[in-house]
């Protein structure tokens, strides 16, 4: 058995053994004692004892206190002795006898020395450094040891991390130095490791990221973590970074992360606020006046309560995971529905997914250098900039709630909800958007729900599509009276089964009563073979039948005069033959021809169908788009169906556009009111009054105010009205007060381009070699224009008449407004003007292509057929454009500021910018030999046009850096808001490093082109003193 040993005092100890239960045996004796015996020897009572305690440590010092107790004899002047590596620098209640080394001898003070019996006397000491290297050992009193004193526990120190704040400077570099401490010194070293990281100020912009290791030597207490802070000129917020510790060894982290504050030192310079004028000529009276729209019979009707129809279409993407419309990674939401507008369409239907009004998520597939407003917006924000520019534009909006989570098509369980989003969900939402679009009249109406297939018409129940479409409808109603309700159709009524959103056979049975009247358009969905092959289309002679099935389904409503109708979705690739069929036949239907024989057959007066084409994005898998799979090119096959269709009436209302500009972009939020006053003109008669307040973030500098301006029939000559800019905060008004002139619509306006005219005064530019081909462009015309007849006699060649491929694709931005798409010889005759302005004799377009084609400026070294022409022409084009500008006032802005003025502006607003910019006597020379003409036609082309010979021409000559000639070339490209140069609104993508390149570089490569001299020619000066022939 083991006997466990210790060193206790004790008395002898026993403990026993027992047997028991023998086998094959007798017990005799069953019992046996073990006596373990106690070998400790008790401590002599008369023995004093001395205890060690540390009373405070701060690591290079500490104090102690040593108490003396008298065993069972009284104590006569006692002495302690140890040994320690400390140094005492202070004792009280004892005195330092001796100290030798690390050998102390204390003894007791006069008034302590007696210490009775079992009665305890201290003296404490003050020593360096820490205790934890200097405990006492080897300790006596009177001469006899009392043993070691047992060290004190020790904890590892922690390490904290302080804040800092610096100011940032105006240049070069300051330190922001982060304190790191200990709690207290360590015998071994200590190391921890830091970094840091973003706050709202940015590494490599507002200071140099840093990490690394920092190690506390033993008895080390404090180190510095120094962080590069930028400095810079900019008017700018507070800005903050952080410093994070993280892996200590040897101690832990009490504090681990501290904030450095970057403090703004320079001065702000309050901008200037001002509005520009604007002009718009009052519309026809055949669009749609402005407000709600509500029904009557199968009539949807304007608020004037004239007919109208809706030419709509689908753009989806908002209902996807990308919480967006689709194609925003490829061009502007702007530029999209200027598109739109322009092919004819007056409505868009914008699907959504209930997911997309309650996530978190960030709308995606966004490219924010296009679409800079949409950066950091949720998906209902989104939504409003698109109603937002819609309305700007004329247009209206239908919301369809497509889906309930976000995804690909309807609902996969074919009802208006799921176990996420209720039925209660959905009209609370559709309640939410009726409250947010209230007053908002773009906003016209709401298509409750996608294809609910799966849904009954009638019957009551959980299912039942009519039901709930009338819970829907009421509440939105009572929120907002003035919207109208689109109700789709179900799969399945009766037995009889239709396209999915299609079948609205129950109506007849059970129509759609709200509490509001007027305000029902039933919506179906119709589709072709391609499709799905239904068994409608399997017939020999199919097509003859269809305006049949489309009345069965839905086209009754119409017929019968119950309501009106607008087909939600209808469209096809037009690869499957019998969807060509299919086509002619629903265009055929929705137009009035209900037997497709060519003959309308409603009554005058009234409108035919409302419809939104599915769909403008190109990538539905089932029908394509409007747009060709580039996101920018139109399928005139399909709209050679559709613009027959269309409605005629135009949008109703035009628009004045009053631009508000910041005169430096500012540092934070700038706010300003405005309202619309009468002059001459009176609101709601002649344009629609307006207030309210914009909004500028930092950074922005240009606001629009959109003012509609109203139809009539009177002759009334010019009106007037001012938009006033009023209670500025964070900047000065400059100019408070804009200009609105309605133009008095003329009696018999031509709204199409002419041929180019006879000049008006005499001809003296050289005229085209007689080797160009001489075919015209009927796009090289301008529509509306204020500007003069081109000065030239005869037709100009368009550019895309040279080369091999003419006429081939990426044709530019004809919609660009007061544009001037094609790139013609005109532009020849603004070069030779400029090359006579400087003593140099006309050249021809071969003259200028063969300089191209040995200075590198192609894509190729050889020239092919007659693309040497083409690319004199477009290099006589860019030097017209630029090389007016003197050396020393060149500026890519001022580029783009005139272009944007020759597009917008009048010529004599152009004259006052060559004066002020181009060489000395260049404008009055265009003045006095009445060649403004040229040179502002010149300025209004597209250098994105030409096909083949735009890309022939992008030239790779290496100009300064990475950029080469077709870089700089794009310069002259102007914004689709005509605002600024090069940007990526046509077909191409920008060219970054033109933008790097040096003014001085820029404009000497330009007029290179003039001057046919050298394109990295450092001094040209062939146009810096001229010496007119």
């Amino acid at each position: 058995v083991k006997v466990t040993g210790d060193t206790t005092v004790e008395s002898d100890e026993t403990f026993t053994v027992a047997l028991s239960n023998p086998s094959g045996a007798t017990l005799s004796r069953t019992t046996a004692t073990a006596t373990i015996k106690n070998d400790d020897t008790a401590q002599s009572q008369g023995t004093a004892t001395v205890a060690y305690s540390v009373v405070n440590d701060w690591g290079s010092g500490h104090t102690a206190n040593m108490a003396v107790t008298a065993g069972q004899a009284n104590l006569s002047n006692w002495t302690v002795e140890f040994d320690s590596p400390a140094t005492i620098v202070n004792i009280w209640n004892a005195k330092i006898a001796s100290h030798v080394g690390t050998h102390y001898v204390i003894t007791n003070e006069s008034y302590n020395g007696q210490v009775a019996a079992g009665q305890t006397t201290s003296f404490g000491y003050q020593a360096t450094p820490g205790s934890a290297v200097s405990a006492p050992t080897n300790l006596t009193v009177n001469g006899i040891a009392v043993g070691n004193p047992t060290p004190p526990p020790t904890s590892a120190p922690t390490i904290s991390i302080a804040d800092v704040s610096v100011a940032e400077g105006n240049s070069g570099t300051t330190n922001a130095n982060f304190t790191v401490s200990l709690s207290k010194a360590s015998t071994t070293p200590v190391s921890v490791g830091y970094t840091t990281a973003n706050g709202t100020a940015t590494a490599g912009g507002d200071y140099t990221a840093t990490s690394g290791t920092l190690t506390f030597s033993p008895g080390v207490t404090s180190q510095t973590i120094a962080v590069k802070v930028t400095g810079d000129t900019t008017v700018e917020p507070t800005e903050t970074f952080t410093v994070a510790l993280s892996n200590p060894s040897g101690a832990t982290l009490s504090r681990a992360t501290a904030t450095a504050t970057i403090t703004n030192d320079d001065a702000a310079v309050t901008p200037g606020l001002s509005i520009s004028d604007a002009s718009a000529t009052e519309p026809g009276a055949g669009g749609i006046a402005p407000g709600y729209l509500h029904t009557s019979g199968n009539q949807i009707v304007d608020s004037q309560g004239k007919p109208v129809q809706l030419s709509s279409v689908n753009w989806f993407g908002t209902e996807s995971t990308t919480f967006a419309p689709h194609g925003l990674w490829t061009r502007s939401y702007k530029d999209m529905i200027d598109q739109m507008a322009a092919e004819g369409f007056n409505t868009i239907r914008l699907p959504y997914s209930s997911e997309a009004l309650h996530t978190s998520k960030a709308p995606n597939g966004i490219d924010f250098y296009q679409n800079p407003d949409l950066q950091g917006l949720t998906s209902l924000e989104v939504m409003d900039k698109i109603v937002e520019y819609a309305g700007e534009k004329g247009m209206r909006v239908v919301l369809d709630h497509h889906r309930s989570s976000a995804g690909a098509g309807t609902s996969e369980n074919g009802l208006w909800y799921n176990s996420q989003y209720t039925e209660d969900q959905w009209v609370a939402d559709w309640q939410m958007l009726a409250d947010h679009y209230e007053g908002n009249s773009t906003v016209i109406g709401f298509d409750l729900h996608n294809e609910p297939y799966n849904g009954t018409w009638g019957g009551g129940g959980a299912k039942d599509w009519a039901r709930a479409a009338e819970r829907a409808g009421n509440a939105v109603l009572a929120v907002n009276p003035d919207l109208l309700i689109f109700v789709e159709g179900v799969g399945t009524y009766k037995g009889q089964s239709y396209w999915w959103g299609g079948n609205l056979m129950g109506v007849k049975d059970r129509p759609i009563t709200l509490d509001v009247a007027n305000r029902v358009v039933y919506s179906p969905h119709d589709y072709p073979n391609s499709v799905f092959p239904q068994t409608w289309f399997q017939t020999a002679d199919f097509g003859a039948n269809l305006p049949n099935v489309f009345r069965n389904a839905w086209g009754y409503i119409y017929e019968d005069n119950i309501a009106p109708i607008w087909v939600g979705e209808f469209g096809t690739k037009l690869q499957d033959p019998k969807d060509v069929v299919w086509f002619e036949a629903i265009t055929s239907y929705l137009s009035g021809d209900f037997d497709n024989n060519g003959t309308i057959d409603i009554p005058a007066g009234t409108e035919d169908m409302s419809w939104a084409y599915w769909s403008w994005n190109p990538n539905s898998g089932d029908t394509g788009g409007i747009l060709a799979d580039d996101w920018r090119t139109i399928n005139e096959n399909k709209m050679a169906y559709l613009t027959p269709i269309e409605f005629t009436g135009g949008s109703g209302t035009s628009l004045e556009s009053f631009v508000v500009t910041l005169s430096t972009p500012a540092t934070q939020t700038v706010t300003v009111q405005y309202s619309t006053s009468n002059g001459t003109a009176t609101a709601g008669s002649d344009y629609t009054s307006k207030s309210g307040t914009l909004t500028f973030a930092p950074g922005e500098t240009q606001k629009i105010i959109a003012v509609v301006v109203n139809s009539d029939s009177l002759t009334e000559g010019t009106e007037n009205f001012t938009v006033m800019l009023s209670s500025p905060t964070g900047a000065t008004l400059t100019d408070a007060t804009g200009l609105g002139t309605i133009l008095d619509r003329p009696a018999a306006a031509s709204t199409t381009g002419s041929a180019p005219q006879t000049p008006t005064v005499p001809v003296t530019e050289p005229t085209v070699p007689a080797t160009d081909p001489m075919a015209t462009d009927p796009t090289d015309t301008t529509t509306g224009m204020t500007m003069p007849a081109p000065a030239a006699s005869g037709d100009y060649v368009d550019i895309m008449t040279f080369g091999m491929h003419t006429g081939s694709d990426h044709t530019g931005m004809s919609a660009l407004e007061g544009g001037r798409t094609a790139i013609t010889t005109e532009a020849l005759v603004a070069y030779n003007n400029l090359r006579q302005f400087a003593g140099l004799q006309s050249a021809t377009l071969d003259d200028v292509g063969n300089w191209a084609f040995a200075n590198s400026l192609t894509n190729n070294a050889q020239a092919w057929d007659n693309d040497l022409q083409g690319v004199g022409l477009y290099y006589a084009m860019q030097g017209a454009k630029v090389g007016w500008i003197a050396d020393d006032k060149y500026d890519p802005q001022i580029v783009a500021d005139i272009e944007r003025t020759a597009r917008l502006g009048s010529a004599t607003d152009v004259m006052a910018m060559v004066e002020q910019y181009g060489h000395p006597g260049y404008a009055q020379y265009l003045m006095d030999n009445g060649y403004e003409t040229a040179f502002i036609n010149t300025l209004k082309m597209e250098p994105h046009y030409g096909g083949w010979m735009h890309d022939r021409a992008n030239g790779r000559l290496l100009l300064e850096g990475s950029a080469t000639a077709h870089d700089v070339n794009h310069l002259t490209v102007l914004s689709h808001d005509q605002t600024q140069p090069f940007m990526n609104d046509t077909w191409d993508w920008p060219q970054w490093p033109a933008l790097d390149v040096s003014d001085k570089r820029v404009i000497e490569y330009f007029q290179s082109m003039v001057s046919l001299g050298n394109p990295l020619g450092n001094s040209l000066t062939a146009l810096d003193a001229p010496s007119p022939l």
